[in-house]
Parts: C-alpha cells; structure tokens; sequence
C-alpha cells in the first residue's frame, strides 16, 4: 500500500485507466506532465497490461513525483478501474482523460478558473480537437452544448460530454459512482445521474485532443457501445415522455434532430412532431433556468422550422407549424415572429393563402 501521509493534498487528480496502451501513452502522460496549473497528481491505474507500459509508467513516475501508479493484479476492466481511481484520489477534482488521448497546455487551468467562477457547476467538458492515429487534426473542433439546459436536453439521447475532457467534482462520483454493470456507455450512464445533483457546463474552447484509431474502444466494440447507448437513451425517453410508444427507429429519429442544425431533406411530419413533442414535456422538468429554456426553445424551433419545408404538402406544414405553437407562451411567439422575418412571413402566406 501507498505511503501517502507526508504528500500535500493536490486541488486535483488527473484520472487515467490504461490497458495495453504502450503505443499512444507517452504523449498523453507528457501531455499532463506540461500543463501550466501544476498543483495535481496523475493517477494511472494499470489495468494488468502485458505490453510496454508498466515500463513506460515506472520511467515516468521516476521523473515527475506528480505521478502516481496503482497496478491491477487483473484486468478489472475500465468502469471497474475508473471507480477504483475515484476512491483513490486525493484532488478534490477528478480530471479524466483517457491514455490514447492528451490534454492541451492550459486544459486544467482554464477549466478551473471556469469551476471557480461557477461553484454551481460539477461537471465541465470542453470542445475537443479530433484527431488521426499519426495525430493529424480535423479542420475544425467538436464542440458540445455549453448550457445546462441544453446539455440536459441532449442528454435524453445522445452524450454531451467528451469524457476524456471532463472534470468533475470528486464528492459527486463518490456518492454516485460509475455503474459497474456497465462495461460499455459508463459515462453517458453516469451523467444522467449526476446532473439530477449538480449543473453541468462546457467549455467552447477545445482543450483536449481526442485520437481517433482503429483499436480505440469506440471503434472496436462500436456496436456493443451503441446498443448500450440507445438502451440507455430509451429508458430516458420514456421517463420524460411515457405517453408514446418508443422504439429504436423514434430514438434515431430525435438524436438526427436534436444533434443536427440544418434539415436533411428526409424528416418525417411524425418526426417532427414527437421531437417537439418529447421537447415539451423536457420543459416541464424541475432545475431548467428559464433564460436558458427560452434560448433553447429558439433552436429547436430553428431546426422544426428548417424541417418544415421538407414535408409533403401544405397541410403537414400546417400541421408542423400548429405543432411549433404549441411550445407555449410569449417567448414561442417571439421565437416564431422571429424566424418568419426577412420575407420568411411573405412566404408562408403566400404558400398558405386560402387554406383553412
């Protein structure tokens, strides 16, 4: 067992679980090593990997006494390893990343300064840079929903948060741990928990880069994960809005909608209409900021409203519009007077003259 007792109590624990991760290790662990806030510890739970990096760990740990490295003596897998790590931190912060990812220079501080500013908030991720296996980056960063209500909103059936981008309050996954009975969806799992006790954030900044190869997890066990994850998505779903009758196909249907900002041509008027909806009874939910649901109710009806002409016929973009009213309210009328400016109403009464 560690001898901790003469070591200072860190403000915060990076977290990483690795297994086997030789070939991408180095660069997130130098990553970590060069970051501008320097008052952490870096636990690196070795989940009984046979390949290069326990060598790799014990090198590092020699040069930065930051460094901390707990070894499974077997493979506990990484829900398991994660909640190992969590019991096992000293920083009143956990900063997760995984170890074929790495962290930018000011990742930590700067998501600090953030959690310092807004006590309320614990749980903040970041936008994040995606990357190729020889550590080429897309054109552009992914970014995530930074509002609560909007993260809460696209919790119901997507993840809102790059996990290896997280930090979250270390109290918080103590009372509420990763659910050990899920190998995979742990963290998009986890979430849902926790912002039932806590306000989320993100950053739009991105401030980690995320690998992307071929035997990440993601890509490996692709179809376990998205099994995990629509089962998940299903449950929250129902629990919001238990009047219809869910199945994967509807699923699919309101993540397209809810992650996408401009119409694919293809939406359906049923939809549409259960994506709006399933955004209703959302609102009625207790904890959502007012001025952040009014924002919000904006954008969803942005996207109903580029869905609209997509429909067959007048009657569904009667039936579409009728449907984007009921959102309730002055803020919706607002909302809608607001899309049909700049010749956008012309049309629709041109479109709709004479019709009842």
């Amino acid at each position: 067992m560690e001898d901790l007792s003469g070591m200072s109590t860190p403000r915060v624990t990076v977290l990483t679980s690795v297994f086997n991760g030789g070939a991408y290790l180095e660069p997130a662990i130098a990553a970590i090593h060069r970051q501008s806030f320097t008052d952490f510890e870096f636990l690196l739970i070795d989940d009984a990997s046979t390949d290069a990096t326990p060598a790799l760990l014990a090198e590092w740990a020699c040069r930065d006494p930051r460094i901390r490295v707990v070894r499974n003596d077997s493979n506990l897998g990484l829900t398991r390893s994660l909640n190992k790590g969590v019991r096992l931190a000293r920083g009143a912060w956990i900063a997760r990343q995984d170890a074929d990812d790495w962290s930018l220079p000011e990742r930590l501080e700067r998501q600090l300064a953030h959690l310092d500013a807004h006590p309320e908030v614990g749980v903040l991720g970041t936008a994040a840079w995606w990357v190729d296996a020889q550590g080429n980056p897309e054109p552009k960063p992914r970014v995530q929903p930074v509002e609560h209500a909007e993260i809460r909103w696209q919790l119901l059936c997507a993840n809102p948060f790059f996990h290896t981008s997280v930090m979250l309050a270390r109290e918080l996954v103590l009372a509420c741990p990763y659910d050990e009975s899920r190998r995979f969806g742990q963290d998009f799992d986890l979430w849902g928990r926790l912002l039932t006790r806590t306000r989320g954030g993100n950053l739009a900044e991105p401030l980690v880069c995320c690998r992307r190869h071929g035997g990440r997890v993601s890509a490996v066990h692709f179809q376990r994960q998205q099994g995990m994850a629509l089962e998940i998505a299903l449950d929250r779903c129902r629990g919001v809005c238990p009047g219809y009758a869910w199945h994967g196909k509807r699923v699919a249907a309101v993540r397209g909608l809810t992650l996408s900002e401009w119409s694919s041509g293809g939406e359906s008027l049923e939809d549409l209409r259960l994506w709006l909806g399933l955004f209703r009874a959302f609102g009625r939910q207790e904890g959502l900021d007012p001025q952040e649901m009014g924002r919000l109710r904006r954008r969803v009806l942005r996207r109903a409203w580029r869905g609209l002409s997509g429909l067959a016929g007048v009657g569904e973009r009667i039936r579409l519009l009728r449907e984007m009213g009921r959102l309730g309210g002055g803020a919706v009328a607002g909302a809608l007077a607001e899309l049909l400016r700049d010749g956008a109403g012309r049309r629709i009464r041109e479109r709709f003259s004479g019709v009842s």
